[in-house]
């Protein structure tokens, strides 16, 4: 069955049909996996429910599992949880990429240029700038749709011309990350499948 190692997030579906319910992922001491909630949220124990974990290494990967014997702690409750089967999954190879207009400043051989966010998933960027950079260099800039921003290293893959606006030149820039933390790769995940979510399936 798929290990959560290094996971750190999970999504529940609320019982009562509202907001999917986050929870933390832990491993229990004896072994297996905890996922940690409010404590005012009730789960049945020993039913299959679906869970949506977010990995930094696997991906969003959606299973049915079984919560069993909680635990509370102040206002948090942990259940003990067992993956019973693997729904889905969407790898690296398979990133969800999502549209977007976010300004953002662009260091490039010290300098700093604004470009503006056209796409995004967990592993590049599509930025679209004034600056003049060649394949295989690197971008640096503050993603500003995360709070607080984190800071992402982009490595230019291909160059191609964009319209001219404004009287400038364009260049849209297709970049890889480069160098990505864990906990980087899981925010951005999290922030791309959740707005993947409510632009295209808000029900």
């Amino acid at each position: 069955m798929t290990p959560f190692y290094h996971c750190k997030k999970a999504e529940l579906p609320d019982t009562k049909g509202g907001a999917p319910i986050r929870a933390t992922v832990g491993n229990a001491p004896t072994g297996g996996l905890l996922l940690t909630l409010p404590r005012d949220v009730e789960l049945p124990l020993r039913t299959p429910i679906e869970v949506t974990f977010y990995d930094p290494l696997l991906g969003v990967v959606r299973c049915r599992c079984s919560l069993f014997a909680p635990i509370p702690a102040g206002e948090m409750r942990s259940y003990r949880c067992e993956v019973l089967e693997q729904l889905s999954q969407t790898q690296r190879r398979e990133d969800l990429k999502i549209s977007l207009s976010a300004k953002v400043e662009v260091s490039y051989n010290g300098g700093h240029w604004p470009a503006t966010i056209y796409n995004i998933s967990a592993s590049g960027v599509l930025l679209v700038s004034d600056l003049v950079a060649k394949s295989g260099e690197q971008l640096t800039f503050d993603f500003p749709k995360i709070s607080p921003p984190i800071s992402l290293v982009a490595e230019v893959l291909r160059v191609e011309l964009r319209p001219a606006r404004y009287g400038r030149v364009t260049y849209g820039y297709g970049c890889r990350f480069l160098n990505l933390t864990p906990q980087q790769e899981s925010q951005l995940r999290s922030y791309i499948f959740q707005e993947e979510r409510r632009l295209y399936h808000p029900d």
